[in-house]
């Protein structure tokens, strides 16, 4: 065999002239210096086709020889079928293949229609029948409805499926021109929209456990850790999107993997010309606004493919372009006209009357309003540039009593192009590049735009992939894979801060150009607040060298690989302008607070001037999939994973010492090279190594960690029909740059923090003086720092699950699976800075560290506990018709709500620091209930179907229809009733968990919008106490949205064809509220005052869609 395979290399290898030699090995040589220059990968998007070769009896028929032909290329590979007639064919790109078998004495076989997914090991047995070697037997095989190889539960979304979609899908779905196709995880069993726009979950999966891939190349944000959006590609170049959620095999780390494959180019040209386009026409009002506002999209491009040179040179090249004119419906909370002058009578009219104190007096306002003489200047000037009077409902009402809708525009461009090269029949190199641009101007804040402006954002964004696909012997396949993504991010808003700083009156700011934006933050209980983007420009690159080997021998399928991926992410950081809490402490009311110009908090940071970070990831494994018998396959495997600690370019960081409460930098000449001038004397200082602390990172390194795979798929019967699959094993969180910028804080970039009060009858700091002047400036207590646990490491998730899938018939499979995940030490934040709550009034001096206003730690320590069935059932394409429905019940239980925190790796803040588990609850992000349904249907009737078939024209008219559906219902959100103003634990802390007092959590009467929950349920915690017994208690609205499309197809000359469709979200137009204010101590809660935007539960929306196929 051996002297077989090097006669047919020769042979190809002559075929070629000397330039093509050349060429090759020029190839060849990049492609090792690149291996040679880093280890290898575990991130593999390749297939594997496995099976056995048996005679009509059920007798193993050894030594058959086993083609596998992919139907685009012509490209092929042969193996030898061993002792026991099993054979395994790997790494193959996914896509449509022909099967043939070949033995002496028995007709050739050819299983015909094999469709093959990325990362998917598919079986296809073929049972030989005698006969002569010159005859063939041609079956079609399609695709497989449920899997029989693997021990993890994974979905599949073909570029068939997201062509057919009826739920509005596009490439580019928001203005920073991140892609629209995650929103089909909501579509999938098990899948939900967690926290923002683009962050999922598939059966509890948190934002960290997530691994974004094109080609199998990290898409995933170096800067923040969830998924860089824009380097996705259009969708007319994507052949499929695999979603793998339950155990994973060691070749891939992460719980939740979605893996993005790319089309190649294939023998024939092929392509098509689209323009998908949207007005308001085609939507329906918002619930919450007045009218729908108008809207211009158009989103178009052009797709080619095919071959430059036949058989062994292809091309594929997409472009996509969105032009967009998008309203934006916006209904906030501004103060009433009274109440812009100090009137605030109308307050006593209510169920539960406010007073309206005098704080300086402690006695009541005479009318509940304020003099004219008390209104703070600054608070009228602020007012007057960003609330408009309102403009709905009654003049005493001040919950979202203003509706407007105004114009955003988005602009984005999208190319890629991607190129195969055969360079022999058993080498195989495809490159590809990919460019995205977005420029959009959109409102950020929930007031109108001619107040506060829009966004001002350019994005760029590349990526680019070198793969290389090597067959070694017939049973030796090496992949190697050399990737770069690189984006760059700058945005701001439109007014510029120290000119409005300087209108407002505010003082003791460090003076910013005039050139940079940014405003104050202002925060108000009961009122919308001002908001726009702080100006940044981060910028991210990531780098792979990628690699794995397949080898099979025997009974057994061996893979190892190794992943090497440096990362950097940069932002310069701009100046700040304040921020402001407004809560109602003096009098109150908060919009009394903010006229009076008497904040509660308020803080500033003096920032530094950029971050530079560098990580690196360095991921090995090994995995046996051994095959003990015909109807029994282990899959053992372990994988090493290591994440650096991030380190600064210039080494310009700091921590925290709990053990002297001194601040620690690398040395001391940095520390004098770079401290802020205003960062306070009296504060310590201390060197890492004094410390013990790395010098370079702050954080001790975890080199050691190993996690083992372990998985089983038995098929109990003589068929294929009935498959029982499980496995366990444990996944590791990857860390990304987000958490190391907790060391760009210390002396560098300064945070200050004050707590209001009245002392001789004036306030310690107000609107225009938020720096407390009379403890002199930034002193003692001011500075607040934050900082990680030296020892932090990466957290890691034990997941298991037991799954029966059986065939039943009619092209229909059935799934059932218990899914169980645990997640272990994962991460959060504490304040150790605090008090334990008592009676004792708060004071600085009785802090552990009474230096700081607060001292916030990030360490390990959170959990989580999920359990979940789900029930599957999918039908396969045929006779037109396919079909997918799930039904998942899944309960989440977690004291760390990485939706409620501090972003992807951030995880909470805990409210008590010496008691973490008290905010054990149901996770915000996991729906209880949910059910998901797709269908494709393509009408029977026309030319070449069973009904009114014929080759007239009237036939083709009547005929070419078809139309897709999708259903999703969930669960509503599980919320968690707080409140704010008061600090009844006396820690210094004015917000936090509301204390379950009993009584029934329904509220009187039927729940409506503007009583969803008994508020009753709930209180403000005693003094001296946190609350307890309210997280995860209230459950909001349940989401339930119908999407619909219809298609035409309009046949053409030879293979050309115009599709026209039309589609619509929520086509029912089903109201799906928000969730309900849950804050006890606003006067709204309990109320919904907005639609929900996630999971296509918005008002209907329409699209028209035209396409050109050749």
């Amino acid at each position: 065999m051996k002297a077989e395979f090097a006669e047919r290399n020769a042979s190809s290898v002559s075929h070629h002239g000397l330039c093509r030699r050349l060429w090759q090995s020029s190839c060849l040589v990049t492609i090792a210096i690149l291996l040679l220059c880093s280890p290898l990968l575990g991130q593999g998007t390749e297939g594997t086709i496995t099976g056995t070769i048996t005679t009509a009896d059920g007798a193993t028929l050894p030594d058959a020889r086993v083609t596998v032909t992919n139907d685009g290329t012509n490209i092929s590979r042969s193996v030898i079928a061993n002792s026991k007639g099993d054979y395994v064919v790997a790494g193959l790109n996914p896509g449509n293949y022909t099967v043939k078998v070949e033995s002496p004495g028995f007709a050739e076989i050819r299983n015909a229609g094999v469709v093959l997914a990325s990362q998917q090991t598919l079986r296809v047995d073929v049972a030989m029948k005698v006969g002569s070697t010159s005859s063939t037997v041609t079956v079609t095989a399609g695709e497989s409805v449920i899997e029989t190889e693997m021990p993890s539960i994974s979905s599949t979304v073909s570029a068939q499926t997201l062509t057919n979609s009826s739920s509005n899908l596009l490439s580019t779905s928001d203005a920073t021109g991140d892609s629209g196709l995650l929103f089909y995880t909501s579509l999938l069993p098990g899948g939900s929209q967690a926290g923002g726009s683009f962050d999922w979950s598939m059966y509890g999966s948190r934002g960290s456990e997530a691994y974004y891939n094109v080609d199998g190349i990290s898409s995933n944000s170096a800067l923040y850790g969830n998924m860089v959006g824009p380097s996705l590609p259009p969708f007319g170049m994507i052949q499929e999107v695999e979603y793998t959620a339950v155990n994973n095999k060691a070749e891939l780390g992460q719980l939740l993997n979605i893996s993005v494959i790319t089309k190649s180019g294939t023998n024939t040209i092929h392509g098509d010309l689209f323009d998908n386009y949207a007005s308001n026409v085609l939507q329906a009002r918002n619930y919450f606004a007045n009218s729908v506002g108008r809207l211009v999209q158009n989103d178009f491009g052009a797709n080619i493919g095919g071959p430059i040179i036949k058989d062994k040179l292809f091309l594929f090249a997409s472009g996509e372009f969105l032009r967009e004119a998008q309203p934006k419906s916006i209904n906030p909370s501004v103060p009433t006209l009274a109440m812009r002058r100090g009137d605030f009578s109308s307050l006593l009219l209510g169920a539960n009357p406010i007073v309206i104190n005098n704080p300086y007096t402690e006695t009541p306002f005479q009318n509940n309003t304020i003099p004219t003489s008390m209104l703070n200047t600054g608070a009228l000037t602020w007012q007057n540039l960003f609330y408009p009077l309102p403009n709905y409902g009654v003049a005493t009402n001040y919950i979202s009593n203003f509706r407007g809708t105004y114009p955003q525009h988005i602009y984005t461009n999208r190319y890629y192009v991607r190129s195969d090269y055969s360079l022999s029949q058993h080498n195989t190199l495809f490159a590809r590049v990919g460019y995205v641009r977005s420029s959009p101007e959109v409102l950020d804040s929930g007031l109108p735009p001619s107040l506060t402006g829009y966004r001002v954002q350019k994005r760029h964004t590349w990526q680019g992939v070198l793969s290389d696909t090597w067959i070694l012997t017939p049973h030796m396949i090496n992949v190697a894979k050399f990737g770069l993504t690189h984006t760059a991010n700058d945005f701001g808003g439109d007014i510029q801060g120290q000119p409005l700083v300087d209108a407002l009156g505010i003082k003791g700011l460090q003076v910013a150009p005039d050139d940079k934006t940014g405003i104050p933050s202002v925060y108000l209980n009961n009122f919308t607040s001002p908001y726009q983007l702080p100006e940044s420009q981060p910028t991210e690159q990531t780098v792979q060298f990628v690699d794995q080997m397949t080898y099979e021998r025997g009974s057994h399928t061996f893979k190892a690989g190794a992943e090497y991926r440096p990362m950097q992410a940069e932002q310069y950081f701009n100046p700040t302008f304040g921020s402001y809490s407004f809560t109602g402490s003096f009098s109150n009311f908060d919009y009394a607070d903010f006229l009076l110009g008497l904040p509660q908090t308020t803080g500033y940071t003096y920032p530094r001037t950029a971050q530079y970070s560098r990580l690196w990831y360095l991921n090995a494994f090994v995995q046996d999939d051994w095959k003990i018998k015909r109807n029994l396959t282990l899959f053992l495997g372990v994988r090493y994973e290591y994440n650096s600690p991030a380190v600064d370019k210039y080494n310009v960081i700091a921590s925290f010492d709990p053990n002297t409460g001194a601040i620690v930098v690398p040395n001391l000449t940095i520390a004098q090279q770079n401290i802020n001038p205003v960062f306070p004397s009296q504060i310590p200082i201390e060197t890492a190594q004094t410390a013990g602390f790395p010098d370079r990172s702050m954080r001790n390194s975890f080199k050691l960690a190993a996690y083992p795979r372990v998985g089983f798929a038995y098929r109990p019967f003589k068929d294929e029909n009935t498959v029982i699959r499980g496995g366990y094993g444990i996944f590791n969180d990857e860390i990304s740059a987000s958490l190391f910028s907790y060391l760009y804080g210390g002396p560098y970039g300064v945070s200050v923090g004050y707590t209001n009060g009245i002392v001789d009858g004036a306030a310690l700091v107000d609107f225009q003086h938020p720096i407390n002047s009379a403890a002199g400036g930034i002193g003692a207590g001011a500075v607040s720092i934050q900082t990680f646990d030296h020892n932090y490491r990466n957290p890691y998730v034990q997941q298991f699950n037991l799954t029966l899938e059986q065939n039943l018939g009619f092209n229909t499979g059935l799934r059932l699976s218990y899914i169980g995940t645990r997640g272990v030490k994962l991460g959060y934040a504490t304040n150790i800075n605090q008090v334990p709550a008592s009676t004792t009034p708060f004071s600085q001096s009785a802090t552990p560290y009474p230096l700081f206003y607060s001292t916030y730690l990030f360490r390990n320590g959170g959990y989580e506990n999920y359990n979940a069935f789900s029930a599957e059932v999918n039908r396969g394409f045929r006779h037109g018709l396919s079909y997918e429905a799930g039904f998942t019940w899944a309960k989440n239980l977690t004291d760390d709500d990485d939706t409620l925190g501090n972003g992807i790796d951030g995880g909470v803040t805990a409210e008590n620091s010496y008691n973490l588990s008290r905010q054990k609850g149901n996770a915000k992000y996991t729906p209880r209930l949910s059910f998901v349904s797709n269908l494709i249907w393509e009408l029977p009737i026309g030319r070449g179907e069973r009904l009114l078939n014929g080759d007239n024209y009237a036939s083709s008219l009547i005929g070419g229809w078809r139309v897709s559906a999708a259903y999703l219902s969930q669960s509503g959100d599980f919320l968690s009733p707080g409140f704010s103003g008061p600090d009844p634990s006396n820690t210094n802390q004015f917000s936090g968990a509301a204390q379950r007092v009993g009584g029934s959590l329904a509220p009187q009467g039927k729940r409506s919008i503007t009583n969803w929950f008994n508020a009753a349920a709930f209180a403000v915690p005693q003094n001296g106490t946190f609350g307890s017994g309210s997280f995860g208690t209230v459950e909001g609205p349940n989401l339930n949205a119908l999407n619909a499309a219809l298609f035409k197809t309009f046949r053409g000359f030879r293979e050309t064809s115009f599709e026209l469709k039309g589609s619509f979200t929520n086509v029912l137009n089903h109201t799906n509220y928000g969730d309900p204010n849950v804050t006890i101590t606003d006067s709204s809660v309990g109320q919904i005052t907005s639609t929900t935007s996630k999971s296509f539960g918005g008002p209907r929306s329409g699209l028209v869609s035209g396409r050109f196929v050749f």
